[in-house]
This record gives structure tokens, sequence and C-alpha cells, in this order.
């Protein structure tokens, strides 16, 4: 058990479960938007995923924020459902291919806003892979030479720098809380933030209007791209750093790709397909270095002395042979 808990991987694993998850959502998502706004969409699946974790984890979520303040778990909390909020309502003015790229962004705000929080010094190893992802992006988002940024790429930006600065509070919290209890945090205040401004911004919910499909959908979204998702994202940010989290999330847009072509039919263009290989690649690439870096040293071998090795201390041979000649 104790290998496990410092082995890296599955951490990693969990992120790639997470960002495999979170590209699926991004694509499906569009169709529930037939019959339910984004935001009321939010809502529901905040709320159902609420109750489900107020049904199991609600008393032990209850016990431990009591013994912590406010402010150690809210940042988080709201930076995480601010994060959703700007990318589903992206979702319904640009394409999921645009927002599952624009949201994977958190690499290149993570470490600034780390440095920021924890006052420590800007990790310049990361820079070069930075830029790998940002001209990725343009490629990706390019369209005859001019960069195309619309209200949804800046909505989808917006997300990514709210999830960057989720990822660095998360690791404050998970100080002191499990994460189960930050996973639970973070759905109810994004249930709390999302039905406030569905009620603000938009007409009440028609319940008998929403097709079944879309019920099907949310129900997906709140039970594996919100429950399931934030648990394991709380449990790699455990073990893994904020910036190595971050870099993994860079993955999210490929899959996002794949299910968007599967079922929405969106098309990258050749640009956009180098782009993205170009953002894959630097992922790859920058978690290989992170985990080297990271890696522990190899303990020193031990130094074996032969016996033989060992010359027999002359002091106390002439010693025992003194006082046998006292005797």
């Amino acid at each position: 058990m104790s290998h496990w808990k410092q082995a890296r991987w599955p951490f990693v694993v969990f992120v790639l479960i997470e960002v495999v998850i979170f590209g699926s959502g991004s694509a499906v998502t569009k169709f529930a938007y037939d019959s339910i706004t984004p935001l009321w969409c939010l809502a529901v699946r905040f709320g159902l995923a609420t109750a489900v974790f107020a049904l199991f984890f609600g008393r032990r979520i209850i016990a431990r924020l009591r013994s912590v303040k406010v402010r150690l778990w809210l940042p988080q909390a709201l930076c995480m459902g601010i994060s959703y909020l700007c990318c589903n309502v992206a979702l319904d003015l640009t394409t999921a291919t645009n927002v599952g790229f624009l949201v994977a962004l958190p690499v290149v705000f993570a470490p600034l806003l780390s440095t920021m929080v924890e006052r420590s010094r800007y990790p310049r190893a990361i820079i070069p892979f930075q830029v790998g992802v940002a001209g990725g992006l343009y490629l990706l988002c390019s369209q005859g030479g001019s960069l195309a940024v619309g209200p949804g790429e800046l909505l989808a930006l917006g997300s990514s720098v709210a999830l960057a600065g989720a990822l660095v509070f998360v690791k404050q919290a998970l100080a002191e809380l499990d994460a189960v209890t930050v996973a639970g945090t973070q759905i109810a205040v994004a249930f709390a933030l999302c039905l406030g401004c569905a009620l603000a911004w938009e007409p009440m919910l028609d319940v008998a209007a929403v097709r079944p499909v879309a019920w099907g959908i949310i129900v997906f979204l709140a039970l594996f791209s919100t429950c399931l998702a934030f648990f394991l994202q709380s449990l790699a940010l455990d073990r893994l750093s904020s910036t190595t989290v971050s870099l993994l999330l860079t993955g999210e847009p490929v899959f996002t790709a794949l299910f968007a072509y599967l079922f929405l039919g969106e098309t990258l263009s050749a640009m956009g397909l180098l782009g993205a290989a170009v953002i894959v690649g630097t992922v790859v690439a920058a978690t290989w270095a992170d985990g080297r870096t990271g890696a522990p040293a190899a303990p020193a071998a031990p130094v074996v002395v032969s016996c033989r090795a060992v010359p027999r201390p002359r002091l106390l041979v002439s010693k025992r042979r003194d006082d046998r000649m006292a005797a």
C-alpha cells in the first residue's frame, strides 16, 4: 500500500481518466442545449451532483468543514464554479473543439498563479513548454493566417484562468481536508453559483420541454463529469503538483476533438491538426520532464565492509597481552 501511495502513475492515470470524461462531456453537452439553456443545464447538473454527494458523504463533509476556516476551501470552490460556468456558456457560442483546446490552457496560467499565491520562484524550465502550447493553440484557432477570437473563445480562455486558480488553491485546501470534502465543496458552490446565474439571466426552466436525451446527458454530466471527475482531480492534486495536473489536462482537447468529430461532425483543418499535434507532443514532453525532475533521488548504495578488510587494532592486542603477563 505504501508503494502505491508513493508512485506517481496511478494519479497520472486518474487525471487521464478525467480528461477522457471531460472530452466526451464537452461534445455531448451541445445535444442537451437543443432543449435546455446552458445555465439551467449547469444548475440541474450540479444540483443532482450535490444531492449525490450529500447522500453519501454529507455528514462527513460537514464534520470536516466545521474544523477549518471558510477561506481555506472557498477560493478553490469559487474558481472551479466560475470555470465551469464560463466553459459551458462558451460551448453555446463556439465549437466544442475550440472550447476544449482553450479550456486546456491552465498549463500557461497555473505556474504564474502558483508563484503569486505561494510566493515561490517561477519555474523557468516550463517556459519552453508553455510557448509550445501557445503556438499550437494559435495554429488551432487561426483561419487564413489570422487569429479568430470571439465571445466563445474569450469565455473559454476565462474558464482556463479560473481552472488554473482552482488547481493552485486546491493544493492549500488539501493540506487540511481530504479529496471527498474538497470535491464536495466545489460541487456545492458551483451549484449555488450556476443556480443564481440561471435565475438572474435566463427564463424559468420548462421541465416538460426538456427532451429525454437532454436528461440523460445531464445525468451523465452529473455523475461522471462532475462527481467522479472532481473526486479524481482532488486525489491527483493530493500527490501531483498543480503544474503537472495542468499539463495533463492539456490533453483534453484531443478527446474533445475526437468526440466532436464522432458525435457532432466537427472537423479540424490541416493547420488545426498540426496545432493539436504540437500541443499533444508538448504535453507529453513536459510531463516526462516534470516526472524526471520530481523523482526522488535514488538512495546511496550501502557500503559493505568485509571483516577481513578491517585490521585488528594493535593497541587492543598489546593491552590484552600486558593483562595476561600481569596475571
